[in-house]
């Protein structure tokens, strides 16, 4: 069995229910169960959403680049596997930094969706294999 030093149970917990590499680079922020009416298409079949809301970790080489962090996007929405009977839906956001002449950039592109879907990239490689 391999051992791994863990400074964070819950976020080693949560590690196994992320996309993976998701806690490289984003840090769990707030989780909201969200109650079910099956209104929404598709829905009907769970009786619970879970959201999971994540920030971009600050993740700068050092201050050598001069950036300065200038908040964070928007949240991206990215439909993720169900967990125990809950949709699972988490809210991404990236964060942004501005440059010395004052232009606000964002540092890294992580592959978070599936090409053209807002499905997570492993929930989409799922469902296109799935053989039905």
């Amino acid at each position: 069995m391999k051992h791994k030093e863990v400074p964070n149970k819950y976020e080693f917990f949560a590690s196994f229910f992320l996309p993976n590499g998701m806690l490289d680079w984003f840090d769990i922020v707030r989780i909201e169960e969200e109650t079910n009416d099956g209104t929404k298409k598709f829905d009907g079949f769970f009786s619970t959403i879970l959201h999971i809301y994540l920030d971009e970790r600050d993740n700068r080489e050092g201050e050598t680049l001069g950036l300065v962090p200038n908040g964070f996007t928007e949240p991206t929405t990215i439909k993720d596997y169900p967990i125990r009977d809950r949709k699972v839906i988490l809210h991404v956001r990236r964060r942004r930094y501005k440059d010395a002449d004052g232009r606000s950039i964002i540092l890294n592109h992580y592959p978070l969706k599936s090409d053209g879907t807002e499905l997570s990239v492993e929930f989409g490689v799922f469902l296109k294999d799935d053989p039905r």
